[in-house]
């Protein structure tokens, strides 16, 4: 089992979508290049944001792992 069945597993898996559409997005838009300056300007961008975004989906994946301990320790 690669992800707890819990509804911490579920929204990382969400972000983990939603993180990987923009940059997919503006990478078809754009090309390389734009997407390589949008990351490295020091503006804050939509792909800067997702990867807050996916940070905050690896954050949920390890509540996802200390939820499923904590539940399996109460049996």
């Amino acid at each position: 089992m690669i992800f707890p069945k819990n509804v911490f597993s579920a929204f990382a898996v969400l972000f983990f979508i939603s993180a990987a559409l923009i940059p997919l997005q503006n990478l078809a838009v754009w090309g390389p290049d734009m997407v390589l300056d949008f990351y490295t300007s020091s503006h804050i961008t939509a792909e800067k944001i997702s990867l807050g975004v996916f940070g905050l989906g690896i954050f949920m994946i390890f509540l996802a792992y200390k939820k499923r301990d904590s539940i399996y320790e109460e049996r």
